[in-house]
This record gives C-alpha cells, sequence and structure tokens, in this order.
C-alpha cells in the first residue's frame, strides 16, 4: 500500500473529506487529492500534523509498519479522560461586549429623547458584534471593513463626500474646500489598507490554477472594468434623478463592489503564486 493510499483510509476511517482534512492541515484540497493518487508527496511537517490527526505513529503513517510492541500496549491502555472546562471563546466575549455596548448606546439616546440617533449609532456596535458571533476566522479584519463601508455609506448620504473623489484632486478648486479632500484622502488610504490587509492575509493558502479559476479570474477582470464606467453619472443624465436619492446609491454600490473585486483579484493572485 503506497503512502497516499494509506492517507485515503486513515482520512476514510475519520469519516473526514477532502475539504476537512486540507481545512485541518492548511492546505488546498488539491494538494490533499495529489497526495492520495501519489502525485506529490507531503512535506515532513505535513506527515507529522497527519500522524498526529490519524492517532498513528509517523512510522506507521509512513512506511505500514505496524507499531512497536510497547507503542501497541499504550494504544491498548484505555484511554485516560481528561475534562478540560472551555471558557468562552475571545471573539465571543468581544462580541457579547460589543452587543452590551450597542444595548448602552441605544438606551443613552433614548433616555436623552433621540431614539433614532442612538439606532444609528448602536448600528456599528452590533454589526461589529454580530461579525465577532459568527466568524470562526479574521473577525477583526472582517469588522474593519463593515466599520469602512458604513462609514462610506454615512459620509456619502450626510456629506456629499466620497473616497472616489480623490480622482478629482488636481482639479480641486479652493472654494470646494481642502478639507473635504483631505477627508476623501483618509477615506482612501484607509480603504487601500484593508485592501492590502485581506489580499495578504488570505492570500497565504495556495490556490491551483485550474482552467475554471482561470475563467472566473478574466470575468472579475471584465466585471472591474465595467464598473469603472461612470454608471451612476449616466443614470443622472438619462433619467434627470436627484443626486442624493439613487444615483449616490448605485454610485456607492458601484464604488463598493470594484473595491471588493479588486481585493478578490489581488488575493487570487498572491493564493495562485504560492505552491500547492
Amino acid at each position: 500500500m503506497s503512502l497516499g493510499e494509506r492517507i485515503c483510509r486513515l482520512r476514510t476511517a475519520k469519516n473526514m473529506s477532502q475539504g476537512d482534512l486540507a481545512e485541518a492541515l492548511d492546505v488546498s484540497r488539491q494538494s490533499i487529492s495529489k497526495w492520495e493518487t501519489d502525485g506529490a508527496t507531503p512535506e515532513l511537517d505535513k506527515l507529522v500534523k497527519l500522524a498526529a490527526l490519524f492517532e498513528v505513529t509517523l512510522d506507521e503513517l509512513v512506511t505500514g509498519a505496524p507499531p512497536k510492541t510497547e507503542e501497541r500496549k499504550q494504544a491498548d491502555a484505555p484511554p485516560q479522560v481528561i475534562v478540560e472546562r472551555q471558557g468562552m471563546p475571545g471573539r465571543k466575549m468581544a462580541a457579547a461586549i460589543l452587543f452590551c455596548m450597542a444595548f448602552g448606546v441605544l438606551l443613552l439616546f433614548t433616555v436623552a429623547n433621540a431614539f433614532w440617533a442612538g439606532v444609528l449609532f448602536g448600528i456599528p456596535f452590533l454589526v461589529c458584534g454580530l461579525i465577532c458571533w459568527n466568524a470562526k476566522k479574521h473577525p477583526g479584519l472582517w469588522c474593519a471593513w463593515a466599520l469602512f463601508l458604513m462609514a462610506d455609506v454615512f459620509l456619502r448620504y450626510g456629506t456629499g463626500l466620497s473616497w472616489a473623489q480623490v480622482r478629482y484632486t488636481f482639479l480641486w478648486e479652493k472654494f470646494w474646500n481642502y478639507t473635504r479632500l483631505a477627508v476623501a484622502w483618509c477615506q482612501f488610504l484607509g480603504g487601500l489598507g484593508l485592501l492590502a490587509a485581506t489580499a495578504v492575509k488570505l492570500g497565504k493558502a495556495p490556490m491551483e490554477w485550474t482552467k475554471e479559476k482561470k475563467r472566473l479570474a478574466v470575468l472579475g477582470g471584465v466585471l472591474f472594468a465595467l464598473l469603472c464606467l461612470p454608471l451612476s453619472t449616466w443614470i443622472f443624465q438619462i433619467g434627470g434623478l436627484s443626486v442624493s436619492g439613487l444615483v449616490s446609491f448605485v454610485a456607492w454600490l458601484q464604488d463598493s463592489l470594484r473595491l471588493a473585486l479588486l481585493t478578490a483579484l489581488l488575493t487570487a493572485v498572491l493564493r495562485g503564486k504560492r505552491k500547492v
């Protein structure tokens, strides 16, 4: 029996799919498939993790040799049950604190006869709390994205400001107020930092460029190019709509989708450059 066949047999015995095993080892599912078909050999650190995960010795995993007598006795001995008290995960504790803060803000503004202001200022705490409660990976990163998008919506509808206005930097007139341009640049740099952090964070896992993924990447690039067209301006010119209405929403949606697509494409490029 080859190494790949042993990995497949042990994985099946654990009722794990290739995706489950890939997630446990922080590799791609394609890597697991290559190992099991003997198309590639796991590195030493992955072999050690596999042996620990399958509860076999490294010798037994690699060569198929049965464990030594002492190891067999230890394996046949009744397992010692160790009861560990597991407290609430840190992210859920953070979520509980954020929920309390959302309720506190709402209560404070309600007492001051400003209920809807309390709802407005409580929503960021509530949204971040929901993210921390449900997101098992990178909750801080997703909270940062949520806050960035909510701040973008507030600034667009409250002040007419947008990070996309940085493209008018060299055309900016003094009477437009340079403080507004500075705020737009702060937003832009913040979004750029989030984009880079997301791509680096999610781009660590290797990815094999299959034909399907290449097609998706090309489709994403085409969609990104289309979203760079001034769709909201055309809607305004054709329909004569108010800039503060549907056009503003379309502009926000267009900018957000552009940012999301650019982040996804950059992440895919970084993942594709790593060895599977």
